[in-house]
């Protein structure tokens, strides 16, 4: 029996939970929020890569949310610029004009590469196969983002800051970019109960690359001298030497299901990051209502750095850890940031974007955008 309404495919490296790894964690809280809604729209979740490529540990690889392609779907949305190149390459094409719509996080993608390359000496053990391919991946993304952004039909942008930057480089319509939040679902929640901890614990997990700043945290913490403080890191991949800090522990690779607890269990969660597409660990932690300090001179979007604690520089964070400067967050305020965060609210306007996409010409029986199909449909 074929299914009513439009089809729409999500395309993304992968739909798995437990990857660490922002931009499929993205893609993951918004399929599962769209399926929630009564839309009348069928949508298809398309992994490019289907094996376990990040190393998820046996029993967590969870593969529910991937699915089979869209035969003619009418709308293509890729989370990401990079990953229309990828399934080009692999040689999808097809029989229908589809709307194209694009997620873009951030325009970083060459500062990002080159600060690896640069960094080689510290990151080259962890790090290796961003640091030899960053001189040939570098202009391959700028060609690709160009076209994607000129080809797109709809681009979704995740902050303010990342929309200015597409349509300053570009020079395209902002009426063609629009600011949708990534998604900080329920599971964030304040759960203080199960701290535990007599010593006060300054929180941190990300992926050790060098925008995530952590280098900084770790020596502005190495010049407090109070006993009582203990630094938890988590995530996988730790380039720097911390042995020598007994009050220094890491944790290693964590579970996206034990973030939120994790995040409970600091006193104050700190985000050194020098940029972010968004900065979804600060929602997340700020969802979950604990303190966050971010970095004065982050490019973050205006709503991740408000209501957090901002350090100027190392001396300045090693000072608000050693006087719990924290303390003085309202939290209550900072929660209130998340609204626009929330699965439902990002859900409907997802929704509403696409089906802006599809006018229904009666008369014609295929969509149209402003009533001129063929002239701004996107085609493989």
């Amino acid at each position: 029996m074929t299914k009513k309404g439009r089809d729409v495919e999500l395309v993304s490296a992968q739909f798995a939970e437990h990857s660490g790894i922002g931009i499929v964690e993205y893609g993951v809280r918004l399929a599962k929020a769209l399926r929630q809604q009564n839309s009348g729209l069928n949508f298809y979740f398309v992994p490019l890569m289907k094996s376990n490529i990040y190393n998820i540990p046996a029993g967590f690889y969870d593969t529910s949310l991937h699915t089979q392609r869209a035969a003619e779907p009418d709308i293509i949305h890729y989370l990401d610029p990079g990953f229309i190149t990828k399934d080009l390459l692999r040689g999808v094409w097809r029989k229908k004009r589809a709307k194209l719509v694009v997620t873009i996080h951030d325009l970083h993608v060459a500062d990002f590469l080159f600060a690896i390359a640069k960094t080689a000496k510290t990151y080259i053990l962890k790090r290796p196969f961003f640091v030899l391919t960053s001189p040939f991946a570098t202009p391959v993304e700028k060609i690709v983002t160009r076209y994607v952004v000129k080809k797109a039909d709809m681009i979704i942008c995740v902050s303010e800051n990342t929309r200015d930057r597409v349509v300053e480089k570009y020079r395209i319509n902002p009426k063609k970019c629009k600011v949708i939040y990534p998604i900080i679902d329920g599971a964030f929640k304040p759960s203080r109960k199960g701290h535990g901890n007599k010593k006060t614990v300054i929180g941190h997990f990300s992926s050790y690359l060098p925008n995530k700043n952590v280098e900084v945290l770790i020596r502005a913490f190495k010049k407090t001298s109070n006993k009582n403080l203990e630094l938890h890191l988590y995530g996988s991949g730790m380039p720097f030497k911390i042995d020598d800090d007994k009050r220094i522990k890491y944790y290693g690779f964590i579970l996206t299901e034990k973030i939120p607890s994790v995040l409970n269990s600091f006193d104050v969660f700190v985000f050194p990051s020098l940029w972010e597409g968004f900065g979804m660990p600060v929602m997340e932690a700020k969802r979950c209502k604990v303190p966050v300090i971010t970095y004065a001179g982050a490019e973050l979007p205006r709503i991740v750095k408000q209501n957090t604690l901002q350090f100027k520089d190392e001396d300045d964070l090693a000072n608000m850890i050693r006087m719990s400067a924290w303390e003085k967050l309202d939290t209550k305020k900072a929660y209130s940031d998340i609204k626009k965060c929330k699965e439902d609210y990002v859900a409907k306007r997802i929704i509403r974007t696409y089906e802006s996409l599809l006018v229904v010409d009666k008369n014609l029986g295929r969509n149209a955008v402003h009533g001129r199909a063929k002239q701004s449909a996107f085609k493989f």
